[in-house]
């Protein structure tokens, strides 16, 4: 926050695992730290999951494994709370979307889950390649090029972002923001200079 992020993004992996919430004490404390706004994912698995974490004060939520398995639940999750408030979170393994906190692929390629979420009225995603994100070693440009080309929505990129290079080369594939984890916690990128590169369109 301090550091000029606009949004925190936040993924309880415990939750997406065991596919339900399990920190939610610790949510309310990360909210309770920041003023900017926090968007959530993880073990939201049913309509009352995505309104708890909406009325705890998250701004929005990513809903991945259960898109995956029941797509119809996009549908009905934008239908009550609104396409500014659910997100979809397509997690990809050489093409194809993977589910349960990352550990399962599914028969989705990552396109074919895009459409539909497109269908459904979701408006943006968060589209992270797992391999990269596992390496911290940048992105599959061709990959992100041709998710941005084929889809309709608001893209968000994450996974594998290592680099001031990295955020360069996706800001030049028209992607709507970037999410940069690991590459922090390692000090491979300084985020206030990403955040200007950003913002100024460099």
């Amino acid at each position: 926050q301090e550091m000029g992020a606009s949004m925190l993004h936040l993924i309880d992996l415990d939750a997406a695992s065991m596919g339900y919430p399990v920190n939610e004490e610790t949510v309310r404390d990360i909210l309770d730290a920041v003023s900017i706004p926090v968007q959530y994912g993880g073990g939201l698995r049913t309509i009352k999951d995505i309104d708890d974490y909406l009325q705890m004060g998250v701004s929005r939520v990513i809903i991945s494994t259960q898109a995956v398995q029941d797509p119809k639940f996009m549908k009905e999750a934008v239908g009550i709370f609104g396409a500014d408030k659910v997100l979809i979170g397509i997690d990809a393994d050489r093409g194809m979307a993977v589910s349960n906190g990352r550990e399962k692929i599914s028969n989705f390629n990552v396109i074919t889950l895009a459409k539909q979420a497109e269908l459904s009225g979701i408006r943006s995603v968060v589209y992270t390649d797992v391999v990269c994100a596992k390496e911290v070693r940048g992105p599959h440009l061709d990959d992100v090029r041709e998710f941005i080309e084929k889809t309709h929505m608001n893209v968000i990129i994450s996974g594998g972002i290592a680099s001031l290079s990295d955020i360069r080369d996706i800001q030049k594939l028209n992607a709507d923001g970037v999410i940069i984890g690991a590459a922090l916690y390692t000090n491979k990128i300084n985020l206030s200079e990403a955040v200007s590169l950003y913002e100024r369109g460099v």
